[in-house]
């Protein structure tokens, strides 16, 4: 099994799981010590980074060599 793959479908996973903190921690489902205002702006961050992440994983093409460093040297 292609290893980059797995790792594509964790990450997936990953982010949805962010995202659903994301919005337990706005519907006041997790429990925080924040103020209201203050909670329903953190949840609201961690829901649209997962979107992000989940976004950015999904549609982002495998380099020829199979190398997803390319980017960062």
């Amino acid at each position: 099994m292609n290893v980059n793959a797995v790792l594509r479908y964790v990450l997936l996973v990953l982010s949805s799981a962010a995202m659903a903190v994301g919005v337990l921690v706005m519907m006041g489902t997790l429990h925080v010590n924040f103020p209201e205002q203050f909670r329903v702006i953190v949840g609201a961050v961690v829901f649209l980074y997962g979107g992000y992440r989940f976004v950015i994983s999904y549609f982002r093409k495998p380099n020829r060599n199979g190398n997803d460093n390319e980017a960062f040297r």
